[in-house]
């Protein structure tokens, strides 16, 4: 990448150039409004409360949180970070944050969607013991492991310099046209990170110290605050690594105003969805006649097993990465995972859709001649293997596939 373009910090999330070039279409839409139909005036009046919605939740954040070293990514809630910064108070801020991170899902969510970098593949084992790790309170271990995916993952992101984030000055992470781009954002977290020490530190710390932490100077660092900076980090480091990407990248044609508009429609109904989306769950009829889509799935998934046809019991399985897998590999897959166990028998009894893309379906299985309930959790993908929410075209995989999680 060119240096000579590298981004400076933004004082504002009005100043990222996607922002400006919305502002510049709004402006835009407005000059021509008397002659766009009333539905569409209303909708720019929308658009435009929603626009400044955004920016000022996120300029309201860093100036409560920034200097404490969080930084906004793009995984974060709206309508849950705007009840976070309610207050003036950065230290109460900070406490409604962490349990944000720690509600059911939310970091594993984001986890998950790491899974769009070719880097993160391989480290997708290591981020799974993180989260385990931070959900039963082993602190230190998730600030450790986490710590070193990162530095591997910007190491391994741009092959021609293999920088580990580490070695890479403050000024170089500057996230371009990203919230995390903020003067308060990446940038500024990164000097805590890189911040040197030199003897041994028994005092509580609270902030992402890898040089002090990692060089075995600081070793109180076993805590709820510092582990959750980990967990932040690293999906500010993602929309870095996005970001780097997409300035990278070759300058498109511009769409129009009208397909712009009609995209941010899209969008903005899609989280009016999402936020009003509430967990649910049922019981799977014994005739079937009234199971869910993904109950279906489900018995198709557990019939295969059954029948020990490994080639379409392996396309029930979520997998990553460019390219889809031929049946054959996914026999082969499947015929390993599952050929040492005999399903003699299953039952479904309960869907509980637990996110508006991910549900767990409750069965009662006799394998190997011993009979046990487990759950089994399904994800339900788009045509590019993004994450798709239940009202939009979908199909539901087997996430995680290996029968050692559920049957241990």
């Amino acid at each position: 990448m060119d240096t000579s373009a590298a981004p400076q910090p933004y004082g504002s999330a009005r100043d990222l150039p996607s922002v400006q070039e919305m502002e510049k279409q709004m402006a835009a839409f407005k000059l021509m409004r008397f002659l766009l139909p009333k539905a569409e005036r209303e909708h720019l009046l929308e658009l435009e409360e929603e626009y400044r919605r955004i920016t000022d939740a996120v300029d309201s954040f860093y100036a409560i949180l920034g200097p404490r070293n969080w930084v906004f990514h793009g995984d974060l809630n709206l309508s849950k970070i705007e009840r976070v910064i309610e207050t003036e108070d950065s230290s109460e801020a900070e406490r409604r944050l962490i349990d944000y991170y720690r509600e059911a899902g939310c970091i594993e969510a984001s986890v998950r969607r790491l899974c769009r970098f070719e880097g993160m593949r391989p480290r997708r084992g290591l981020l799974n013991k993180a989260l385990t790790d931070y959900n039963e309170g082993r602190y230190y271990s998730t600030v450790l492991v986490l710590l070193a995916v990162m530095d591997g993952f910007v190491n391994d992101f741009e092959k021609e310099s293999r920088k580990g984030l580490h070695t890479r000055p403050a000024e170089d992470m500057v996230a371009w046209d990203s919230v995390a781009g903020h003067h308060l954002g990446l940038s500024h977290a990164h000097r805590s990170f890189l911040k040197g020490f030199y003897k041994t530190d028994e005092s509580e710390v609270v902030e992402l110290y890898r040089n002090g932490i990692m060089h075995g100077v600081l070793v109180n660092f076993d805590n709820e605050m510092v582990s959750t900076k980990a967990w932040n980090r690293l999906f500010a480091v993602a929309d870095w690594a996005e970001a780097r990407t997409k300035q990278a990248a070759p300058v498109e044609a511009e769409p129009s105003l009208r397909e712009t508009f009609a995209k941010i429609r899209s969008v903005q109904e899609e989280n009016r969805r999402l936020s009003e989306w509430q967990p649910h769950e049922h019981d799977v009829s014994p005739d079937g006649g009234s199971s869910s889509e993904v109950a279906g799935v489900c018995g198709d998934f557990l019939e295969r097993w059954q029948k020990r046809q490994w080639g379409l019991l392996g396309g029930h399985f979520l997998t990553f990465g460019s390219g889809k897998p031929s049946v054959g590999e996914q026999a082969r897959v499947a015929k390993d995972l599952y050929s040492p166990h005999e399903l003699g028998a299953y039952t479904l009894l309960k869907v509980r859709h637990v996110a508006a893309a991910v549900a767990q379906v409750d069965v009662m299985l006799v394998v190997d001649g011993v009979s046990r309930q487990v759950s089994l959790r399904w994800v339900r993908t788009g045509e590019e293997g993004q994450t798709a929410s239940e009202w939009v075209e979908g199909t539901w995989k087997l996430a995680p596939y290996g029968p050692s999680v559920f049957l241990a």
